[in-house]
């Protein structure tokens, strides 16, 4: 008995049948063979999509509550550093300085250069 034992008949317009028989033509494939290879390739990618899918929304189930405290955490982290930052600039001020924010550029350029450090401390020229 053959391995394929259903016959399955569908009607193509004209543009189609053609384009399959000069595909399996220059395949060199019989043009149910073509149908079949093309049909199991479609589904393949189907279900392998669908997997993804389920797959990928499994995940943002999974980390969504991290992801939630993480951004609630650099809220409140962000919030911290405005806060210090225009507490700074306001005792500057308090204080008689009048080139404020001449000393907050240069606090910020400090800044940029610090993120920039390596983790490790102990690869860092300690001043």
């Amino acid at each position: 008995m053959s391995r394929f034992s259903k016959i399955i008949q569908i009607r193509v317009t004209d543009d189609l049948d053609k384009r399959l028989r000069a595909e399996a033509t220059r395949r060199e494939l019989s043009v149910a063979v073509l149908v079949r290879d093309i049909l199991e390739k479609a589904l393949n990618e189907e279900a392998a999509i669908d997997g993804r899918e389920a797959l990928d929304r499994a995940i943002r189930r999974a980390i969504k509550k991290d992801v939630d405290r993480l951004a609630g955490l650099l809220v409140k982290s962000t919030m911290a550093g405005a806060t210090a930052m225009f507490l700074n600039v306001q005792v500057l001020n308090d204080l008689g300085k009048r080139d404020a924010a001449d000393i907050y550029h240069i606090a910020r350029k400090k800044a940029v250069e610090y993120l920039r450090l390596p983790e490790n401390d102990s690869e860092v020229d300690q001043p």
